[in-house]
C-alpha cells in the first residue's frame, strides 16, 4: 500500500510541475523514473534523494567544466600546443574528480541501498537519458506522411 501512495505522490509532484520550466519537468520525470526503477520505499527515498541530489549536482558541475573546456576549443581554439595540453590535462583531472565523486557516492550509499540496486541505478540513469534523447529527437523531426514507392 505504501508503494502505491509513494508512486501517487510522485505522480502528483510530476503533474504539479508540468507547467514549470522544461528542466524542472525533466528533473521531476527523472525522479519518478528512478524511484520506480529502484523500487524505493518511502524510508529509502527519504535517505536516498538528499545524497543522490548532492552527488548529481557535483557531477553536473564537473561535466559543465568539461563542456566549457570543449566550447573554448570549438569557439577560439588553442593558440599553442602548450595551451591545448593544459586543457587536456585539466579534462583528465576533472574526469579523475568525477571518478572519486562516484567512489564517494558509493560509500555514502552503504546502508541506504545494496550494491545490486546501485547497479540498477546506473542502468536506469542511462535508460532515462536514452529515452529523453529519443523524445527530443522525435519532437525535432518533421512528421512525414508514409509514401509508398512505385
Amino acid at each position: 500500500m505504501m508503494k502505491y501512495l509513494f508512486a501517487f505522490a510522485l505522480l502528483c509532484t510530476f503533474a504539479a510541475t508540468a507547467e514549470t520550466l522544461p528542466q524542472e519537468r525533466i528533473k521531476a520525470a527523472r525522479v519518478a523514473y528512478l524511484s520506480r526503477e529502484l523500487s524505493l520505499s518511502p524510508e529509502e527515498a527519504e535517505k536516498f534523494w538528499p545524497v543522490y541530489n548532492q552527488y548529481d549536482e557535483q557531477r553536473e558541475d564537473l561535466r559543465a567544466r568539461i563542456r566549457d573546456l570543449m566550447d573554448e576549443s570549438r569557439t577560439r581554439g588553442y593558440s599553442s600546443d602548450d595551451k591545448a595540453n593544459a586543457a587536456l590535462d585539466e579534462m583528465l583531472s576533472i574526469r579523475e574528480q568525477e571518478l572519486q565523486l562516484e567512489r564517494n557516492f558509493r560509500k555514502s550509499m552503504q546502508g541506504i541501498l545494496p550494491s545490486r540496486r546501485l547497479v540498477v541505478l546506473h542502468q536506469a540513469e542511462r535508460e532515462f537519458q536514452k529515452e529523453l534523447i529519443r523524445r527530443i529527437q522525435d519532437r525535432r523531426e518533421p512528421i512525414r506522411p508514409n509514401r509508398s514507392r512505385r
